[in-house]
């Protein structure tokens, strides 16, 4: 199958590379297949919808972001998506760019997108009371008292 993405052209996916989100994404219920495309050499990744070319995600392990980044993912989510295993969880964040300031970058870390990579099945969860933020910035400024704790 080929598919027209927003970031890296056209290219050939086999069936076995679309995750299926029965849902879709909030504001984006009706894309429900989506391929995530990644380089070994860089934590950022795109998800990219089959439907739509335009809608394409920018994504980074929230652990990259936040190390101790830790939920509970609910039971009934986790037979919805056919968990079964650690090993086939994968959890990505989406990274918002403000157009012209990539130094404005940030994370939501409050709605984290579950893939089960066996079984090809993705849902994003909403974490409304976890206490993370919605926009973690990606680039912290560094300050005089995170400076001084290196020393």
């Amino acid at each position: 199958m080929k598919v027209k993405t927003k970031f890296h052209d056209e290219i050939e996916v086999g069936a076995d590379e679309i995750i299926y989100f029965s849902h879709g994404l909030p504001g984006f219920e009706t894309d429900q297949e989506y391929i995530y495309l990644h380089s070994e050499d860089s934590v950022f990744g795109c998800l990219q919808s089959c439907q739509q070319t335009e809608t394409a995600f920018i994504v980074v392990s929230p652990f990259v972001v936040c190390p101790d980044y830790d939920f509970q993912l609910p039971e009934a989510k986790q037979e919805k998506l056919g968990l079964t295993k650690l090993e086939e969880v994968l959890v990505l964040a989406i990274v918002t760019i403000p157009p012209g300031k990539p130094e404005e970058a940030t994370v939501n870390l409050q709605a984290p997108i579950v893939i089960n990579t066996k079984a090809k099945k993705g849902a994003q969860l909403i974490l409304c009371e976890s206490g993370y933020p919605l926009r973690c910035k990606l680039w912290a400024q560094p300050t005089a008292e995170s400076v001084a704790a290196t020393k």
